[in-house]
């Protein structure tokens, strides 16, 4: 996450150097000039005492306010880190809510059969055996309690790459990448492209339970025949029996799901803040869209964005939106959802 949040920022420095520079210079024109007028306003050319400490006190508020907007600006992207843990947290939750947990003896029947295979490579057939025989019997057991266990998850692992950017600078990048590739410069278009991923990737690893143990057993048996190295391939080939179903979560759709709902809350209190918040809704939306994690969901997303819209104007008017949020909530659940059940399945075998 961290590399992709650095490349995005160079990317995005890259394409608005010239305001970064200007406002550099802004901020050392301001103190250059404040500190000449501190240190003795009666030499600033052109000036008398009085006139260098009006411009002193008008460099000072200059200065104060160029400060209170990097201050503004840090501010706003501590926000977004504080949001996007937040939202990433509750999609893991949802996730582990979602999903079935392996029972301790499945888990244990995994463990020794993993500790068989080291036994095996280091030529240690007792332990090997033992540990093979409790593999065996804790499989036995799990299948005993629910003979209908098939593909059970034992593992995750959790990608987060976070894009530092609005939908403004998605378009430009993907301009700017192909009038790149038009020149043949595709290497520096590649990296640019790169950079161009706002998802958390949930993998999860599941445990084949009407393969798994018959493969144990089957190692137990040309273990006791003597045959070792049978047995170490019998549980190599069970390993790469694991499946990794992959679900791809797009951080825009996540964001703009908290961020109206957050809106919600405010709308009777703050409707400003209310309206900001659901302007950068939709443009986290539309953010999603120019990634590409629309997919086969674009009139969803299209539905959403109009929902906010109508929201916008209701909120505006002054009209009651209680309902409207309460759908909209559905609305971006029924997507979510969506994006959850499209898992890429891999073999654990590479």
């Amino acid at each position: 996450m961290k590399a992709k949040v650095v490349i995005s920022t160079i990317v995005a420095s890259l394409l608005i150097g010239a305001t970064v520079v200007s406002a550099n210079t802004l901020h050392d024109s301001v103190s250059a000039k404040e500190a000449k007028a501190v240190q003795n306003p009666s030499v600033v050319t052109n000036h008398t005492q009085t006139q260098a400490q009006v411009e002193e006190t008008m460099s000072k508020d200059h200065f104060m306010a160029k400060l209170d907007a990097d201050n503004f600006k840090t501010e706003a992207q501590r926000d977004d880190a504080i949001r996007l843990h937040k939202i990433i947290d509750k999609e893991i939750k949802t996730h582990h809510t979602n999903t079935k947990q392996a029972t301790k003896e499945i888990i244990s029947g995994l463990q020794n059969s993993i500790m068989a295979l080291r036994a095996l490579h280091a030529h240690n057939k007792s332990v090997a055996k033992q540990a093979l025989e409790s593999a065996t019997k804790s499989f036995d057991t799990a299948l005993k309690k629910d003979s209908k266990l098939d593909m059970v998850p034992i593992d995750e692992k959790i990608t987060v790459n976070d894009f530092t950017g609005d939908a403004k600078l998605v378009k430009h990048i993907k301009d700017e990448a192909v009038s790149l590739l038009k020149k043949n410069d595709t290497q520096v278009a590649r990296a640019m492209l790169l950079t161009l991923e706002d998802q958390m990737v949930i993998s999860t690893s599941y445990l084949p339970m009407k393969l798994y143990p018959d493969a144990t057993k089957q190692a137990q048996k040309d273990l006791a025949k003597g045959e070792n190295k049978a047995a170490f391939g019998d549980i190599v080939t069970a390993l790469h029996s694991v499946v990794i179903k992959s679900v791809i979560i797009p951080i825009p759709l996540l964001t703009a799901q908290d961020m109206t709902l957050e809106a919600s809350k405010l709308s009777k209190k703050d409707k400003t803040k209310a309206l900001k918040l659901l302007n950068s809704a939709q443009d986290e939306l539309q953010k999603a869209v120019l990634l590409g994690y629309t997919k086969k969901h674009t009139k969803a997303y299209k539905s959403l964005e109009n929902e906010i819209t109508s929201i916008q104007k209701a909120v505006d008017g002054g009209n009651s939106v209680d309902r409207m949020y309460k759908h909209i909530k559905h609305s971006f659940e029924s997507l979510l959802n969506l994006h959850r059940k499209e898992a890429h399945t891999n073999s654990a075998k590479k």
